[in-house]
């Protein structure tokens, strides 16, 4: 696009911050309605944190029980209850797109109804899409990292912006809280399409993931996230498993793993915001929460003047991210070994 050359408009800058403004309620509901969609499909909870949030899980002394007989000796020193800490602090993110309004004098602007840019009333005709823009471009790369992000404020990129779930997972696994030891923590090998017309394998695979989970866990509300890939190799292996029988739908497959693993609330939770890849991740409800700084603001974008040139216009978005795994004992969490790859970023172009 061609800048024509010896213009002199101004932008109105107050115009522009109280358009802002004015959109205020539909905009800044935009970034919590693509990340309601995506939490809503994996189990998410979404809470507004300010500052610091601790959770403080209790940890029950199992094996008290003995016999007892005259004499024995007693007082002896025991601890029946420990405590295991959850932090969830969000940790500032941002975006920022500056604007040129000269870029629009030789263009005429869809959105404002074919017209040019008035330097009359110094309007800028991309003043809402801009600011729509910008919000759902945001809440997308936070969505596509909410599981791959790790924090590293020397790096600018969505997928260093914050700590996501994988990152904390991988530290709990790192810190020995998450391992086969713990029971939370089983290999499955990765998860391949069936090699032949008689090859159950990528089924059983599944199948035994959920079987070697806590009876606790199986027998209440579970809650198994996966990627359609693995979903499909899956139903591909018991394809093979029942072909003599008939051609199974996705739908049959689930209950047919509800019974042969013995889990019979399990709840299948797949989106593209998880990757692709065979990792698994299955939890008793409420074990995965986001933290945000603030679900509502009236600034949310913010539009002003940039540097020196008064043409020149600065979008920005601040606000604060960070995620949490609420508990990862065996009763109410489990993982496998593998590893996910995040899904590409959401907007239509890098």
């Amino acid at each position: 696009m061609t800048i024509m050359a010896g213009t002199t408009n101004t932008v109105n800058i107050a115009g522009l911050t109280n358009a802002a403004k004015i959109y205020a309620p539909g905009i800044t509901a935009l970034p919590f309605y693509v990340m309601n969609a995506v939490t809503a499909a994996l189990g998410i909870r979404i809470l507004e944190v300010k500052g610091e949030h601790i959770l403080v899980n209790r940890r029950r002394k199992a094996g008290i029980l003995a016999p007892y007989k005259p004499g024995l000796t007693l007082g002896q020193e025991q601890e029946i209850i420990k405590f295991l800490e959850m932090k969830l602090k969000p940790e500032r993110t941002y975006a920022e797109i500056v604007d040129n309004v000269t870029m629009y004098d030789d263009v005429k602007v869809i959105s404002d109804a074919g017209n040019f840019v008035d330097n009359k009333t110094k309007k800028h005709p991309l003043e809402l899409d801009i600011i729509t823009a910008i919000v759902r471009s945001y809440a997308e790369d936070v969505v596509n990292y909410m599981f791959f992000a790790e924090r590293d404020d020397t790096v600018k990129s969505p997928a260093t912006a914050f700590n996501g779930f994988n990152m904390k997972k991988d530290a709990l696994i790192a810190g020995g809280l998450i391992s086969a030891p713990e029971k939370n923590l089983v290999t499955t090998g990765a998860f391949t399409n069936p090699a032949s017309t008689t090859d159950t394998t990528p089924y059983e695979q599944l199948v035994s993931f959920v079987a070697s989970a806590d009876p606790f866990l199986r027998q209440g509300q579970a809650l198994l996230r996966i990627t359609e890939g693995t979903l499909l190799k899956a139903r591909a292996g018991y394809k093979n498993k029942v072909k003599a029988f008939n051609d199974p739908t996705m739908a049959e497959m689930l209950d047919r793993i509800k019974d042969d693993a013995r889990c019979p609330n399990l709840t299948i939770m797949t989106h593209p915001a998880y990757g692709s890849g065979g990792g698994l991740m299955l939890t008793a409800p409420g074990m995965l929460d986001f933290g945000v700084g603030s679900q509502s603001d009236d600034k949310f974008v913010q539009v002003r003047g940039y540097k020196d040139d008064p043409n020149d216009v600065q979008f920005w978005i601040q606000a604060s991210y960070d995620a949490r795994i609420n508990d990862v004992h065996r009763k109410v969490f489990q993982v496998n070994e593998q590893v996910n790859t995040a899904p590409d970023l959401a907007g239509d172009y890098k």
